[in-house]
């Protein structure tokens, strides 16, 4: 009787295939576990009311549900309405613990002697508001400025901007948003003609090809990245 080769038409023997099954089979238990653990450390929801807002980590902006119980967060979950339809990323599904991280500040501080100490916000915005005052009164209203953020409400904005420009008199108002989308803005308006992109994420949801370059929403935008994925399980579209 001819013996049988343990080597197969592709170059792997037996041993090998038993070798690679047993790699994924740990693979699968080691990722079971870890998602177990997982789910092990989210609590169980306990919220009274819930309330809508959003989830500030990236630029998705997705809205999420904020469950709350005698005053304290206690549960955050996906907005189902929002443009994320209901998923957030791990970085999300943890807001919840933000408000009770040790050392988070919890109230202005100023410094006094060369030390920084708890102060009130009356306190404190007395400070801001003297040394406003002082720099405006030795070199104009150009001597100070509003840096401000691409992730303040429009309400916030707006009243930054009326105090500087319509109450302090100074142009000075800038954000990081500008330096941050420079050359992007730059890039659409030679492309698209508009400073903006010309889309919305709906648009995902009929795509037949994307086309991604210089980002990796996998890790920075992921429930972005999930809405992608879905649209390719869905339907026929180039990887």
């Amino acid at each position: 009787m001819d013996t049988i080769d343990e080597k197969s038409q592709s170059g792997m023997s037996r041993r090998d295939v038993l070798r690679i099954l047993g790699g994924v089979a740990a693979a699968n238990g080691l990722g079971a576990a870890m998602w177990g653990a997982l789910e092990l450390m989210v609590p169980a929801a306990t919220a009274e009311t819930w309330h809508k807002s959003v989830c500030r980590y990236c630029g998705t902006g997705c809205g999420v549900l904020i469950g709350m119980r005698d005053g304290r967060v206690t549960d955050i979950r996906g907005d189902e309405l929002a443009h994320n339809k209901g998923v957030i990323c791990i970085k999300g599904s943890m807001l919840r613990e933000l408000p009770y991280v040790k050392g988070r500040l919890t109230q202005p501080k100023i410094r006094r002697d060369g030390r920084l100490v708890e102060a009130t916000w009356d306190e404190a915005m007395a400070l801001v508001a003297q040394k406003f005052k002082e720099a405006i009164a030795a070199s104009g209203p150009d001597a100070v400025a509003f840096y401000g953020s691409g992730q303040l409400f429009s309400e916030e904005s707006y009243t930054a901007n009326k105090l500087f420009k319509a109450g302090i008199r100074t142009n000075n108002v800038d954000a990081n948003a500008r330096l941050c989308m420079a050359s992007a803005a730059g890039g659409y308006t030679q492309v698209y003609g508009k400073d903006e992109p010309p889309g919305s994420y709906e648009d995902i949801d009929y795509a037949d090809c994307f086309f991604l370059i210089g980002a990796n929403p996998f890790e920075c935008h992921p429930p972005l990245f999930e809405r992608v994925q879905q649209r390719r399980r869905t339907s026929r579209v180039v990887p």
